[in-house]
């Protein structure tokens, strides 16, 4: 019985841990937005791979004309759930607002890297795709004047632009037009559902090959330009890759976020 106690104990503290996080528990600095269980010397080491994201994102779209959001990054689990929500992930968010069941409420464009939560040595190379990953985003938004693109279209040209190598043939739906909507694509490669990195891989495959038939990457960049102006079906078409529907998607299913 005493054991009974001590355990439910244990639960109803952590659960207060977790609740208790709030924004002061975060530290800006600038642009930067810290948990506070980073040290000094932990905060040091993040601030050059933003810039060094931004170069990236820059040599892949050709120059970079995307704002400078706020980068936010999580230490512990409580910051990434106070963020996020429950299902956590890396994320954007390009216009003020709360992600999903988060209790943060985005007042500008922010990044938020959750890689490290639970993970503190998540390698700098790991994080500069992530970055890139997510400014991806942050980039098409201001190519296409804030319109909309299907989410795997969106998520498939970040993955590139983070330089994820996929597995040929990599599918972890039947058809991506099903995940055309940003909540679709969030529920369907939420973690731990064993999709997300099949999923990815195959949005992935699908942009670089639609590139491929249209004379390189330079397509990408025309459609994102002409975009606030002509509907996206009418300007890229059916997709080039789609394959009949998998029982068993190929490709590491694990949380790559």
């Amino acid at each position: 019985m005493k054991r009974l106690a001590f355990s439910l104990a244990l639960l109803a503290a952590g659960t207060a841990g977790a609740s208790d996080f709030g924004s002061d528990d975060l530290v800006r600095q600038g642009r930067y937005v810290f948990d506070k269980a980073f040290t000094p010397a932990e905060q040091d080491r993040l601030k050059p791979l933003v810039p060094a994201a931004l170069d990236n994102i820059a040599a892949f779209y050709g120059e970079r004309k995307g704002g400078i959001p706020d980068f936010f990054f999580c230490k512990s689990v409580e910051c990434a759930r106070f963020l996020a929500g429950a299902e956590w992930r890396s994320f954007t968010v390009v216009r003020p607002g709360y992600y999903y069941d988060g209790k943060y409420y985005f007042e500008r464009a922010g990044i938020v890297i959750n890689s490290m939560a639970g993970r503190p040595t998540t390698s700098d190379e790991k994080l500069l795709a992530v970055l890139a990953h997510e400014l991806s985003h942050v980039e098409v938004h201001a190519r296409t004047g804030g319109r909309l693109v299907p989410a795997w279209f969106n998520e498939g040209l970040a993955s590139a632009a983070e330089g994820h190598g996929c597995k040929p043939g990599s599918q972890g739906i039947d058809d991506l037009n099903k995940l055309a909507a940003t909540h679709e694509w969030h529920q369907y490669t939420r973690p731990g559902g064993g999709k997300l990195n099949a999923t990815y891989c195959q949005a992935n495959l699908e942009v670089q090959a639609w590139a491929a038939q249209h004379g390189g990457f330079a397509a990408i960049v025309d459609l994102l330009a002409k975009l606030p102006k002509k509907e996206f079906s009418s300007l890229y078409g059916g997709l080039v890759t789609q394959q009949a529907p998998v029982t068993n998607p190929v490709g590491v299913e694990k949380n790559d976020s």
